[in-house]
């Protein structure tokens, strides 16, 4: 009796396994444009690339690379394309990850062009309160307070977000990935329709809400993402820092897009 109970207990559970392969949905890539795309696109195959699938503004091609299902999403630029296209791509096609990647530029002024940020954090470095002031008291952005966000669980419960974690395995897997041109580090990637190219405000920027780099989509796909318990990671390269390099340098999606592309292989 001892014995057919562990062996239909073996049977439920790797029954289990399978029906939860078979569940399991694609990897979800995503990029805002199309330089920050192209190895992603030649990695899934001529025939993919062709299949270009527009669901209202937003486009999705489907096909594999390495053993994965993948899904590549041109997101657009900006926190509403973000936002909207990580929903869309969810409900969609239901994927077990979400992948946001491409080119930021720098705030940790230890970075280097080139460098790879893996997002240990995103944050959304547009949301502050600022104290009341007076009419001609001026602006004083040293009075700001970085604001956190509030979203709802799964489960219902809201939560209070500074910044959005990144998932552990996904981390731990693109760690191990070598990138030819600089260091790969993790971080905390922030996020805002802005582009700064004053020194004084990114180094504020980088002392009030600890970001290390700037990009306009990662912190807005993450916090989707977080909010249908799905799985994120965001991977940035260094294009452009004003520090030291203060020109952006647009082959950095390729450079991004192809380290992605050999992290998808290696899962």
């Amino acid at each position: 009796m001892q014995t057919d109970r562990r062996t239909f207990l073996a049977a439920f559970v790797f029954g289990s396994a399978r029906a939860q392969a078979r569940r399991r949905g694609p990897l979800l890539v995503q990029g805002a444009l199309d330089f920050e795309l192209g190895p992603l696109l030649d990695a899934l195959g001529a025939e993919a690339r062709r299949r270009e699938r527009r669901i209202a503004a937003w486009s999705f091609w489907q096909g594999r690379i390495g053993r994965q299902d993948v899904v590549v999403c041109r997101t657009g630029v900006g926190p509403i394309n973000a936002s909207a296209s990580t929903a869309l791509g969810i409900r969609e096609f239901r994927p077990w990850a979400v992948i946001n990647q491409g080119t930021a530029g720098g705030h940790n002024r230890a970075l280097k062009l080139w460098d790879i940020v893996l997002g240990e954090k995103t944050t959304d470095y547009a949301a502050f309160e600022a104290p009341h002031a007076d009419a001609g008291a001026g602006v004083d952005t040293r009075t700001w307070k970085p604001k956190p966000h509030v979203l709802r669980a799964p489960s219902g419960e809201p939560r209070t977000y500074a910044s959005f974690p990144g998932d552990p395995q996904l981390l731990a897997a693109a760690e191990k990935i070598r990138n030819p041109r600089g260091r790969v580090l993790r971080g905390n990637l922030g996020s805002a329709f802005q582009y700064n190219r004053q020194l004084d405000h990114i180094d504020w920027l980088h002392r009030a809400y600890g970001t290390d780099a700037e990009d306009m989509e990662s912190a807005y796909a993450h916090g989707t993402a977080l909010a249908f318990g799905v799985p994120f990671l965001a991977i940035r390269m260094i294009s452009d820092t004003e520090w030291e390099h203060p020109v952006f340098e647009r082959i950095a999606g390729q450079y991004c897009a192809e380290f992605v592309a050999e992290l998808v292989r290696s899962l």
